[in-house]
Parts: structure tokens; C-alpha cells; sequence
């Protein structure tokens, strides 16, 4: 193998970690610049709630009342953020120092498609959860660099196994792709059947005990009814199979014609790369049982990561469709950049150039997204403030309600064109709605008692009650029904809801 060019010598651990805490806070410099609360941030941001408690993630409550310095969860945004990257970044370094022993710039590429694919996207921009979603997934990684071969670092890897799923449950599947992922690189190294078979049951047990650890310690607390099983019974497999086909008709939404070939030498180069793989396996010194093992725990991690993008949502009563529990996407991506990583070792120029042209679709995938949050911003800050001007000009009301605020798909004119460009971009903006209830206190209508209780009247009841409404536009219709005011949005004209 020629030595390595200039630019791709081994890096210091504090110069691995600044190149990878730039490359993060590169990546989500559109997110800060948009500066842009998602969904649930508008009523957290004015209440100040610390309620994860009922979803299970006590870990995020202390987090939060840590930075507070208070029981409350104030918004610290964007400092939750920042202190995540500079976590992720160190995670990501004991991640490289564990896998190679000198790390250098394209080793460091290897672990970027973690944070970087873009579904992630849609976890960082949640102005609160993000920042925990982010750390639950830097514990996930850091739980992996312990290792297995002493019992100490054994049991505090299931220790922030356990962490992660506190901060938020789909890091679980970060770790479980991440063992596969290891058990595959031990192959690739040569490691013997007996050491690669210790590994793989240490991880599973490590990855087991998590679970019942976090399940032991926080399930108690948890109020949501989503984390029911989904039913073992005769259509449990074709629920299992349609969720599977779901979830990669979601993944095939980031190939569109302009990166098709992209994703294509990638995707074919790393199955090469996998052939070649168990063609030396089967090259090795040793019996044909032990050669058809590691063959199989070349092939079986392959299988496992796929299994990780949904994970263990795929088992749950109630399905979730937001991307935002894709987090395993990123270890699958990573599968890919270990397998081109070896192949074109011998090609140092040609691997970094096939290292880092998905990046950099990752990466503009990122400032366009952030485009189109500063574009929505500008459309919602547009109506919620209209919205407020019709309402104060008519008196006093009592309450306030906004009925059917929810809309099929995203609807933002000055995006549209991005929009059909990338259209991986419209499941990331899952929640699409043109103005919230939890909005109206950033425009002094200040009732946010009511907004967390079913309106007394639904759209039909305000219509009989009040035929008229006192204004109408294109957006909304604001109708008084005693001394309470509802306002019944309408979907934009040509929106073909």
C-alpha cells in the first residue's frame, strides 16, 4: 500500500476533535441561522414546561433543569446545541481512536454520515429536543468505545446505552448498528471466529441489558400510549414487511435524478468492496466451518443495520412515520463509508473524493433546508401577526380557539421550487400547518390556557351557531360564538387538500 499523501497524515486527538466539532456546528449553521421554533417549541418556550417525564426521558428533564438552573425548562437556544456538538465531537473522536490507531482526515469522514444524513435534520431542529437527541445519540456512540474486554467498560457502556434511551429511545438503534457494524470491521481485520462470536454475544448482551435498564428505571414514568407492542398474531409479519417497504420508500426520497448516480457508484462500489471481502475469507488458513461463519458475520451485519434505520419502531403498536426516529440511517450510511473506505485504500485521492462528494450533498441538503425554515418563518410570522390585528380590532374575547390548523403537506410559495427539487425535504417538515395556537402569545394574544384543551365547539358546531363569519380572507375565517372567538383556518386557495 503507497504511504498516505500529505494532506491524510494522522491528527492529534484535539486536532480530531476540532475537525469534527467544525464539521457539526458547519452543519447546522442553517438550522442556527434560521433560528426557527419547531412545533412543540412555541408552547415549551412560553411555559417553560419540563414534561418529558410522561414520554420517558427523565434524563432530558435533568438536563434541562440543570441548564435552567431550575426546575422549569427555560429556552437556552442555542446553547443546548452548541454544548451537543462539542459532546458529539468528542464522541465521534474516542469512536475514531477506538477503531484505527491513527485516525486521520479520512478516517474522520467515515463517522461524519452519523450526524450528517439527512433525516437528522429533522431531530436538530427541535429548539429543546434537539440538543438531547443529539446527546442521546453521542452516549450511544461513546458506549461503543468502551469496548467489551473488561467488565468495568462493559457495564458502563450499558450504562449510557440506558443513558441514551433516556435522553431519547431511538439511540438504542444507533448502538445496535453500531455493534453490527463493529462485529463486521472485526471480520474484515481477520479477527478468528471464536473472538468475533465473543464479541457479537457481549454486545447483545450489553445492548439487552440497556434495555432492561432504561425499561427498569423509566417506563414506569411514561404516559404516551405509543409505546404499546404491536400484536403477535397472524398479521404481525405483513404489518412488519408493509412498515419495512414504508420506511424505504421514505429513504428513496433523497435520490432524485440530479444524485442518482451518486448514491449509484456508492452504493456500487461498497458492494464490491463487500465481495471482495468474503473472497478473502474464504482465502483464509483455516477450517470451512469456521470460513462459512465469518462469512455469515460479514453478511448478517448488513442485514442488522437495515433492520436499525427503522429499529425497534418497526415493533410498536402505534407506528411512527416522522423521520425523525430514522437515526439508525446515519450507521447505514457509515456501513457504506467503512466499505469504500478499505476498497479505495490504495487510491488515497480517488477515496477522498468518493468520501466526501456525499458529504457535500449531505451538507447543501442542510442550507437548503435552513433556506426554506427562514422562508416558513417569514410566512407563519406573516399570518400569526394578521391573524392577531383582526382579532384585537375585534374587542375582547373571552377565549380563543383555532380550529383545523393542520395541513396534508408543506405549503411554502417562496419554497415551492426546493420543495420539488428535494422532496426528502417534505418528510422532514412533517408537521405542516399555517399558524398555531401555541403562536398567538408571540403576537400578544395571550389565552394559552385554553390551547391544551379540546375546543367546547368543532368546525360544523361554530358554523351553526355563527353562519358568518366577522372576517374572512384567504387564510381564515375568525367567527364570535358568545363571548369566545374561533378562528377556522382554511387551506390557501390551489392547495388541492
Amino acid at each position: 500500500m503507497p504511504p498516505p499523501p500529505p494532506w491524510d497524515k494522522p491528527l492529534t486527538p484535539v486536532q480530531l476533535w476540532l475537525l469534527c466539532c467544525a464539521a457539526l456546528l458547519l452543519h447546522v449553521l442553517p438550522l442556527l441561522m434560521a433560528d426557527m421554533p419547531f412545533l412543540d417549541d412555541y408552547a415549551r418556550e412560553h411555559l417553560a414546561r419540563n414534561d418529558w417525564m410522561d414520554v420517558g426521558r427523565p434524563l432530558m428533564v435533568a438536563l434541562y433543569a440543570a441548564l435552567s438552573y431550575a426546575p422549569a425548562a427555560v429556552n437556552l437556544y442555542p446553547l443546548p446545541l452548541l454544548l451537543a456538538v462539542l459532546v458529539t465531537g468528542y464522541a465521534l473522536v474516542r469512536l475514531l481512536r477506538y477503531w484505527f490507531e491513527t485516525p486521520s482526515l479520512s478516517c474522520v469522514l467515515l463517522v461524519l454520515p452519523l450526524w450528517f444524513q439527512p433525516y437528522f435534520l429533522q431531530n436538530l431542529s427541535y429548539q429543546y429536543d434537539g440538543a438531547s437527541m443529539a446527546l442521546s445519540m453521542a452516549a450511544a456512540v461513546w458506549a461503543i468505545t468502551l469496548g467489551t474486554q473488561r467488565w468495568r467498560g462493559g457495564m458502563y457502556g450499558t450504562l449510557l446505552v440506558a443513558a441514551g434511551a433516556a435522553l431519547y429511545q431511538p439511540s438504542v438503534n444507533v448502538f445496535a448498528g453500531l455493534c453490527a457494524l463493529e462485529v463486521m470491521r472485526r471480520v474484515i481485520e481477520g479477527d478468528r471466529g471464536a473472538v468475533v462470536c465473543r464479541l457479537a454475544a457481549a454486545r447483545a448482551g450489553q445492548l439487552l441489558l440497556g434495555i432492561l435498564l432504561y425499561y427498569a428505571s423509566s417506563a414506569w414514568s411514561v404516559a404516551s400510549t405509543r409505546g404499546g407492542l404491536l400484536p403477535l398474531d397472524g398479521r404481525w409479519l405483513a404489518e412488519v414487511l408493509a412498515r419495512l417497504r414504508t420506511t424505504a420508500e421514505v429513504v428513496s426520497l433523497l435520490i432524485t435524478p440530479g444524485n442518482a448516480w451518486l448514491f449509484a457508484l456508492l452504493l456500487l462500489c461498497a458492494a464490491l468492496a463487500l465481495l471482495r471481502e468474503l473472497q478473502r475469507v474464504w482465502q483464509r488458513p483455516a477450517t470451512a466451518g469456521e470460513r462459512l461463519g465469518l462469512m455469515a458475520a460479514l453478511l448478517m451485519p448488513v442485514a442488522l443495520v437495515l433492520l436499525c434505520v427503522p429499529g425497534f419502531i418497526l415493533m410498536l403498536a402505534e407506528f411512527e412515520r416522522t423521520v425523525r426516529v430514522l437515526m439508525g440511517l446515519g450507521v447505514l450510511l457509515m456501513l457504506l463509508y467503512v466499505l469504500v473506505h478499505r476498497a479505495l485504500a490504495s487510491w488515497p485521492r480517488l477515496r477522498l473524493l468518493a468520501l466526501v462528494t456525499p458529504l457535500l450533498f449531505m451538507l447543501s441538503f442542510s442550507f437548503a433546508y435552513g433556506r426554506v425554515l427562514v422562508l416558513q418563518k417569514a410566512l407563519h410570522q406573516s399570518i400569526a401577526q394578521m391573524l392577531a390585528h383582526d382579532l384585537l380590532s375585534l374587542g375582547k374575547a373571552e377565549h380563543y380557539y383555532v380550529l383545523g390548523y393542520w395541513l396534508k403537506r408543506p405549503w411554502i410559495p417562496a419554497a415551492a421550487g426546493t420543495l420539488q427539487a428535494m422532496p426528502a425535504m417534505a418528510k422532514i417538515h412533517a408537521y405542516n400547518y399555517l399558524v398555531l395556537p401555541e403562536m398567538l402569545p408571540r403576537v400578544g394574544i395571550d389565552e394559552l390556557h385554553t390551547f391544551y384543551q379540546p375546543p367546547p365547539l368543532d368546525r360544523q358546531q361554530v358554523l351553526a351557531a355563527s353562519p358568518t363569519p366577522q372576517v374572512s380572507n384567504r387564510f381564515y375565517d375568525i367567527h364570535r360564538v358568545g363571548d369566545d372567538a374561533y378562528v377556522l383556518v382554511k387551506p390557501p386557495e390551489g392547495y388541492g387538500q
